[in-house]
């Protein structure tokens, strides 16, 4: 593994740069999550956007604050600028935001190197890239202490998405054999720069394919069929995948909007949700 520190890449861009103002921040997004938060036993996965803060932090505390998170977080997200490996893991010790360091979740990592399916070592598709940086806070605010492993995917091929969704549930079920808890998080915005109600049917679609749970109907929708402009399909592509090698879960909708909420802009918007998939109990899992 590495001897190094991931340095912060938007911080003042895409959030706050200071801490105070960002620890105030995030935590105003979280409590103004409604409802209480489930157990870590109860949810396996979450889907949040990456913009910055002031159009989509809303939309990830939301999502954040609905859950209580485990110790130990595997995080997805798109490679934005072409920058390194297709399936590019980062092995840095830690990566750091103005709130502190997040250390590395080494066992995960290992594991998911371990697996194959592609996973490679890679610094370089990490260094510019925001996608999962702008979530980190959240993660540090709702579960101080958490570790990560920070997965980047840039490859637009099915089989490669499904070959490290396969790999990602063997990595999280062999360290919850052990006693582990892992949650999923994928870093995806929805459909890019159109008026609020074009965009907002593209966005249903790739919804509705997103909750449908078959990764090759979310790829062949988002990339082939309807060209929606879902920057995170391949990692939620990789997630679907993963989801059906893990015990059963659910999806739902937590919430949703887009950039236009943010300024009354709806001319050229950004698609936002945040969804959760629950753990479905076995008495239930029994009864379906």
């Amino acid at each position: 593994m590495s001897d190094s520190v991931r340095l912060p890449a938007v911080a003042g861009l895409f959030y706050e740069g200071g801490t105070r103002a960002l620890r105030a921040d995030v935590e105003s997004y979280l409590g103004a999550a409604a409802g209480p938060r489930l157990p870590e036993a109860a949810w396996r996965a979450l889907l949040l956007p990456h913009a910055g803060h002031v159009y989509s932090g809303a939309i990830t505390g939301e999502g954040v604050g609905a859950v209580e998170l485990p110790a130990t977080v595997l995080l997805m997200g798109p490679n934005h600028h072409g920058e390194g490996d297709d399936v590019a893991l980062s092995t840095a010790d830690a990566w750091r935001t103005p709130l502190g360091d997040v250390p590395l979740a080494r066992d995960l990592a290992e594991e998911l190197l371990a697996a194959g399916a592609g996973i490679r070592r890679d610094e370089a598709a990490h260094r510019r890239e925001h996608s999962l940086e702008v979530i980190l806070p959240f993660l540090q605010a709702a579960r101080p202490g958490v570790s990560v492993a920070c997965l980047s995917l840039g490859a637009p091929d099915l089989d490669v998405c499904r070959g490290v969704g396969r790999a990602v549930a063997g990595a999280v079920t062999r360290l919850e054999a052990g006693g582990a808890r892992v949650a999923l998080v994928v870093s995806s915005d929805l459909n890019h720069y159109l008026p609020r109600d074009r965009n907002r049917e593209k966005d249903d679609r790739a919804l509705e394919a997103l909750l449908s749970g078959d990764p090759a109907e979310l790829f062949g929708r988002v990339l082939l069929r309807e060209r929606i402009s879902m920057c995170g399909v391949l990692p939620a592509t990789a997630l679907l995948e993963a989801l059906r090698g893990l015990p059963p879960s659910a999806p739902r909708l937590v919430a949703r909007g887009d950039s236009g909420d943010a300024f009354g802009d709806t001319s050229r918007v950004v698609g936002y949700a945040a969804v959760l998939w629950e753990a479905i109990p076995r008495t239930k899992e029994k009864e379906n």
